[in-house]
């Protein structure tokens, strides 16, 4: 059993399901350093998920394609997956000014499955010009403990393929207007 801590997360923010999950910092288990984060669940059947969460002002990224690398190891039961997920938020032009996900990735289509030792994991999207905010994080979705260490952030070339959808994955345009497909 790994020696964890609870404890406050300099910039993190974890969101979890009051019972059902747990963050915390361990001092045990790491990809580099001397500690890293982790999500637990603290029941048989978890509901909802587990998150870690940060955001920052996208203004470096302005124009340019973004890759968020992280080191996650995970021991899951039970159908339990990990996700990283990346998403880029803009203020829509509305008088509500609401805040909308203009870019996002979850690894929805490529969860972390099983028990693994520590792998790096890159999600890339584009950054738009008129973005208000990068919000990022590690979401535990079931049973098991998942760990987290070395996130980093850079702009890439544009010939670095996107790993992130727009809008939040829907298509760009509307499909199957004349309902003719299958």
């Amino acid at each position: 059993m790994p020696k964890a801590t609870r404890t406050k997360f300099v910039g993190w923010f974890p969101s979890t399901t009051a019972a059902d999950y747990e963050a915390g910092i361990d001092t045990d288990e790491k990809h580099s350093g001397t500690r890293c984060a982790y999500l637990k669940s603290l029941v048989p059947e978890p509901k909802q998920f587990g998150n870690l969460t940060q955001a920052f002002a996208p203004d470096k990224y302005f124009g340019k394609r973004l890759r968020m690398s992280a080191w996650v190891k995970t021991e899951l039961k039970n159908q339990g997956k990990a996700q990283l997920w990346l998403r880029i938020d803009s203020a829509d032009e509305s008088p509500k000014g609401q805040i909308t996900a203009e870019r996002f990735d979850n690894m929805g289509s490529r969860p972390i499955q099983g028990s693994t030792d520590w792998a790096k994991y890159d999600l890339v999207v584009d950054v738009a010009e008129e973005s208000t905010l990068i919000v990022f994080g590690l979401m535990l979705i079931g049973e098991g403990q998942i760990w987290l260490d070395d996130v980093s952030f850079e702009a890439v070339s544009k010939d670095v393929p996107l790993t992130g959808k727009k809008r939040c994955g829907y298509p760009e345009y509307p499909v199957n207007l004349n309902f003719e497909e299958d």
